[in-house]
């Protein structure tokens, strides 16, 4: 009984994202620009990246030490970045109405860090979290010797 709930809960656990590569991206004019950061707010710096249009790659980029990149892409391009050792993230470019006024367009670079900061902070582990994960591992052995106490100590 133990090991097969042993081999369910292996099956079931989804991969780490304790070090989760995210990938933020807005439309500024005809260029992409975005920042590659990991899910605790690090920035991925020096990483390289790629936009591909229609599955065929149209350019390369690499992040910079803050893991900011700026490239030319059509609205419809898959933007990727790798940062190895398996931290990989790609986003769909969002299509934006381009600013009509300059009014406009200094609003959208100024509501850009804001929105990429949301996102970031959306993205990191709290205190409810982590103590939720810890009562979880609590309440799972309470279970288990629960239903060890039941069976009269057999295991």
């Amino acid at each position: 009984m133990m090991r097969a709930l042993f081999v369910a809960l292996l099956l079931w656990a989804g991969p780490a994202s304790a070090h989760k590569l995210k990938l933020f991206v807005t439309q500024e004019g005809g260029d992409m620009v975005g920042t590659a950061y990991f899910a605790g707010g690090g920035p991925a710096a020096q990483i390289e990246g790629v936009v591909v249009v229609d599955g065929s790659e149209t350019a390369r980029f690499r992040t910079d030490a803050a893991g900011n990149f700026r490239v030319t892409a059509p609205a419809h391009a898959v933007i990727s970045v790798d940062g190895g050792d398996g931290h990989a993230a790609s986003t769909k470019a969002a299509v934006i109405e381009p600013p009509t006024n300059d009014v406009e367009a200094a609003v959208a670079r100024q509501i850009r860090p804001l929105r990429l900061q949301i996102d970031a902070m959306e993205e990191r582990a709290r205190f409810s979290d982590i103590m939720g994960g810890i009562g979880t591992i609590f309440g799972l052995f309470g279970i288990a010797a629960w239903i060890a106490s039941r069976r009269g100590g057999k295991t």
